[in-house]
């Protein structure tokens, strides 16, 4: 007999296992501490599916005790009611408790009917994160609330099938992490060389002169290129958060830098390969043959661009000012070593970056599949 079922929601709660955050706002900013219980916002949920812990605030124990019903543990799925739709994590377990944000609303599993990291993967489907958009209140700021969350419809297999679709999606999802983890591991490692080189150009008995940013390196404009123009392809399309797509053509050739002009204002990203940056951004043009685009990079990630907004309506990096800016090099030969030192670093990254991508894409195409029971778990673990 086939026990696979839809159902909702409500169906694996446990009692009193769907809530939502704190009403009003009754925590904010002026709620926070330095330490103490953390507090989960949509900032911690993100847009990559992981629980981000580096964006955690707190709250006093006291203020804590006064929320205690709008509180979250290990194992709970933390859903965003409002602002970016969609967004889903599974807290972890690095503290025994949290609080919810007034963003937020939390479901705890009932154990005998559900595994919280099933139903945590099946909220990441793309058919799910457009249900939850298309079933959101419009009035105001788009939102969902307890109700509509409630009464979304999930697939609901049998409980060892749930626990053994998590286990290989969770899988995935750990190399991917820990990817992540070597990949800036091998950052640290590449600013802390950067460090000593920069060191250089202060060391008593160097006789450089100070210079402008514009004497060393040049910031062009990008290009636009909308997303309904971009055709298929393999090359990095880069806005001022990142990659936002790919196409056939580069505008640039790899390796380079990218920074960010308008939106995410002096963001500065590294691509090995050929890209395309859109308008939003500039991409660094060496000057000379004393400097390399890695120690670039380093030399644009230590200049504060980023708190150089010159537009208060619309975030922006004002290239004349950015250009003037000083900075002193170190010797020619110690740039050499830094690069010399860093490229094996900077290979490393790209190629878990790329594993990254293809994990994640193995991830995305096993989950609907699995929901609509076209792949089995003993596809995957045949022989």
């Amino acid at each position: 007999m086939d026990d696979w079922r839809t159902g909702t929601l409500r169906d694996v709660a446990a009692p009193r296992g769907l809530i939502g955050g704190p009403f009003g706002s009754s925590l904010g900013g002026k709620d926070y501490v330095p330490a103490g219980v953390p507090v989960i916002r949509g900032a911690n949920l993100g847009s990559q599916g992981y629980f981000d812990t580096a964006e955690l605030v707190f709250v006093t124990p006291e203020k804590a005790r006064k929320l205690s019903g709008n509180q979250a543990r290990p194992g709970d799925v933390v859903f965003t009611q409002r602002g970016t739709l969609g967004q889903v994590g599974i807290v972890p377990g690095q503290y025994e408790s949290y609080v919810i944000s007034q963003s937020q609303m939390r479901l705890r599993v009932d154990p005998a009917r559900a595994d919280p990291r099933f139903v945590y993967y099946q909220f990441r489907s793309r058919a799910m994160v457009d249900t939850i958009r298309n079933s959101a209140i419009t009035t105001g700021v788009p939102h969902i609330n307890l109700g509509i969350l409630a009464a979304l419809p999930i697939v609901i297999p049998p409980l060892r099938d749930q626990v053994a679709i998590a286990e290989v999606l969770g899988a995935l999802d750990e190399k991917i992490a820990a990817n992540e983890a070597t990949a800036q591991t091998a950052h640290d490692l590449v600013a802390a060389e950067f460090a000593r080189a920069s060191a250089e150009a202060i060391r008593p008995g160097r006789s450089g002169r100070p210079q402008s940013l514009g004497e060393i390196l040049d910031l062009a404009y990008g290009k636009a290129l909308p997303a309904r123009l971009r055709r298929p392809g393999e090359v990095p399309v880069f806005g001022s958060g990142g990659r936002v797509g790919r196409h056939d053509t580069a505008l640039v050739p790899g390796p380079g830098v990218i920074v960010g002009r308008k939106g995410t204002v002096g963001s500065v990203h590294w691509c090995a390969e050929d890209f395309f940056p859109i308008d939003t951004t500039y991409y660094v043009r060496i000057k000379g043959k004393n400097i390399s685009f890695a120690y670039a990079y380093h030399m644009l990630l230590n200049l504060g661009l980023d708190r150089m907004n010159q537009d208060s309506a619309v975030p922006g990096l004002n290239r004349s000012h950015a250009l003037a800016l000083p900075v002193l090099l170190p010797p020619a030969h110690v740039i050499e070593e830094f690069t010399q030192r860093a490229r094996p670093l900077f290979a490393l990254r790209e190629r878990l970056a790329e594993e990254n991508a293809t994990l994640s894409e193995l991830r995305d195409y096993l989950l609907p599949r699995f929901l609509a029971r076209n792949i089995t778990i003993g596809e995957i673990r045949r022989p």
